[in-house]
This record gives structure tokens, sequence and C-alpha cells, in this order.
């Protein structure tokens, strides 16, 4: 928004005061080195033909790779800034407990002014599986485990993390689906992660578990999960990413009462807490350098 545009264009330019800022679909924007992106028009980026570098203002590149025309020459640099994963930690931990602990139920008898206990859940050593072990996932994994869950981590790639049971693979995929009663997408999307949340998975999942994505919604095939809900397979879930965004106001997802719905706002950039990572990037790139953090084309991330 222009807010936002607003505080990064000043925090930028107090720290690069030799640096011009324009917009890149502007005729000076055709002549810019540097595109500070996020969810750029198809083509766009093509249509600079003198980029350096390409910096996502967000944790997530995919809103960069779904463009056909990318300019494949351009390094990619992609966000990672503790205060997101700080904030998608404390979301992920709100909900879950929220879950657990019946918060839905409990606002539903304060409505009808019931004033009557319920049987409360034994969460210590609960079983919970988080998907994607990278720079939020791991803080989210080490979080819960200090909640006294019992963790189980699973990233495409073997992971060693303290008090975290990671597993990797196609084995270590079923083994985290099947054991855990809760499970949390905290995925990068990528070609192999897209759908890989279907009614294969979900089926797998104990019966009653309770499913949080914080990834991507294209990552999961809504239409199955809502079955799964529906069946009772699972007991509901915490959606903050939807495959279309603003979600539908048709869309099946806010007629079910056990779909927590959020609007994409889990973990937001903070200009203040990020601008550091870019302006360093920026200065990388200006000194002929190699920046930080910059993306893995054949991972997608």
């Amino acid at each position: 928004d222009r807010q936002s545009q607003a505080r990064w264009q000043l925090l930028l330019e107090n720290a690069l005061p030799d640096c011009t800022f324009v917009s890149l679909d502007s005729p000076a924007g055709k002549q810019a080195d540097i595109a500070l992106v996020w969810g750029p028009p198809a083509g766009l980026l093509a249509s600079c033909a003198r980029l350096r570098l390409i910096i996502s203002l967000g944790q997530g590149v995919d809103h960069i790779m779904h463009d056909p025309d990318l300019p494949e020459a351009v390094p990619i640099c992609r966000l990672v800034d503790p205060d997101m994963a700080h904030a998608l930690s404390q979301w992920v931990i709100a909900v879950l407990l929220d879950h657990l602990r019946d918060g839905p139920a409990y606002r539903k008898q304060a409505e009808a002014r019931i004033f009557q206990p319920r049987p409360q859940t034994q969460t210590l050593g609960l079983p919970v599986a988080v998907y994607g072990l990278g720079a939020i996932g791991s803080v989210i994994a080490e979080r819960l485990a200090a909640l006294g869950f019992q963790v189980l981590g699973w990233a495409a790639s073997q992971k060693s993390l303290p008090d975290i049971a990671c597993h990797s693979g196609s084995a270590g995929w079923q083994y985290c689906l099947q054991t855990a009663r809760a499970h949390i997408c905290i995925l990068p999307l990528t070609s192999r992660t897209e759908n890989i949340l279907d009614a294969a998975a979900f089926g797998q999942m104990p019966e009653a578990s309770y499913f949080i994505n914080g990834g991507r919604g294209r990552q999961v095939v809504e239409e199955d999960l809502l079955s799964a809900i529906q069946s009772g397979q699972l007991a509901g879930a915490a959606l903050d990413v939807f495959r279309t965004e603003p979600l539908p106001q048709d869309h099946a997802f806010w007629s079910e009462p056990r779909i927590a719905i959020w609007p994409h706002i889990a973990a937001r950039t903070n200009p203040q807490t990020a601008s550091g990572q870019v302006i360093a990037a920026i200065q990388s790139v200006l000194a002929g350098q190699r920046p930080a953090h910059l993306l893995n084309r054949a991972k997608g991330y």
C-alpha cells in the first residue's frame, strides 16, 4: 500500500542518499539497476533492461517466480527478517492453543451465558509437525518445543535442530503425516510443494487432527481440505493464506465454522526491521559484491 511504500522510501533514502528511487513502471524505472518488488505484474521486470538485482520485499519469492518473462540472468534476493519469524511463530502458537484449549467453544458458551467447563486436552508431549524448517519454520518448531510439545519437523533436505525430531524425504513426510496431531505448513511454494496437501495427505493424518497453513494457499487442495473437515477426518483448520486472495465472498470456507480465516496477516513485512537487509543488499551490488540470501533458482527458494 502507499503508506508502506512511503515508509520504505524514507528509510532507504536516508540510508542511501546517493541513490535515486523511482517507480519501475515509469520511464525512469526502465533504467533501474535494482528492483524492489512485491507481486510485480508479469513482464514488468523484463522491461527493465539494466537490472542487476531483484529484491523481494517479503519472505517468499513465488510472487516473482510465477512471471513467465522473469529475466533469467538477474539474481534475486529474498528477505530473511527475524521479526517476521517472531510474528508468524506467535500466530501459529495463538491459533494452535486456541484450538487445543477450546477457544471457539468457550466463546460460543460466553455468548449464551453458559458457565460450563469442558474436558481439557492433554497437550504435554502432544506430537505436532512443522513442515518447512527454514528461517521461520525453525523458530516455530523451537518455540513449540519450549511449550512442551513433541515437535516433528520436515524439510526437503535433512536438518538438525535442538529438541526437534527432524525428518526429510518421502519416508519422513509420511511419518510426520501419520504421527502428528497438529500439522503446520510453513513450506515455500515451489513446483514440488504446489498441491502437496491433498486428500491423500489429509487421509494419512490421525483422525481429528488440526491443520494450520502459514505457507502458501496453492500448497493446499482446498476442496480436499474442506471434505476432510466435514467428514471428521480433521477437527478443523486455521488458514492465513488461500489460493485466491482476498478470499472470494462465495467461497465455501466462509460457511465452515471449523475453519478460522485470517486475511494473510500472520507475519507482515516490517520496513523498520527489514530495511537493514535491503540496504545491505543494495550496497553489496553497488560495490560489485554478492549480496546475502540470494535465491537458489533450482530449488525455487
